[in-house]
């Protein structure tokens, strides 16, 4: 009888757990997504307070130490891979990141879904993988991105 019940009750809470990975995959990527809008919306608030919020292309100083670090475009992070969105946000290991036509987007996945770790030049490996998030920079001034 024990036998027959721990059956029952294996194959009703089985399917429950089998889809854990993607769920996890999924809010994985929700939070960056947080850290990058979050991120953007920053950057964006640094540029007003240094006045190039309305420049095509500039460069702000985040952390007010006299060097800029951050390429922005009309306010808001580029989406270039090593002076963009990335220096924004905090990217290790744990995530494939890289750019698509010169800085026009900006591609981010989990390492796990990726298969590698960190910067790339090449975003398809990223994008493959159909589970990633993609940030593009506005293309005009007043537009958010």
């Amino acid at each position: 009888m024990v036998i027959v019940i721990l059956g029952i009750l294996a194959a009703t809470a089985a399917p429950k757990f089998i889809d854990l990975t993607s769920d996890a995959n999924k809010s994985v990527l929700e939070a960056m997504g947080g850290t990058i809008l979050s991120g953007a919306k920053l950057a964006y608030a640094k540029s007003i307070i240094q006045g190039v919020q309305s420049q095509e292309l500039a460069n702000i100083d985040i952390d007010n130490d006299g060097n800029n670090d951050v390429e922005v475009k009309y306010g808001y992070p580029s989406g270039d891979r090593t002076k963009g969105i990335a220096n924004v946000i905090a990217l290790d290991k744990d995530w494939a990141y890289g750019d698509r036509f010169n800085g026009g987007a900006f591609v981010v996945s989990h390492s796990s879904l990726a298969g590698f770790g960190g910067i790339t030049n090449n975003n398809i490996p990223i994008t493959r993988t159909s589970c990633y998030l993609t940030y593009t920079p506005p293309t005009a001034a007043n537009v958010d991105c």
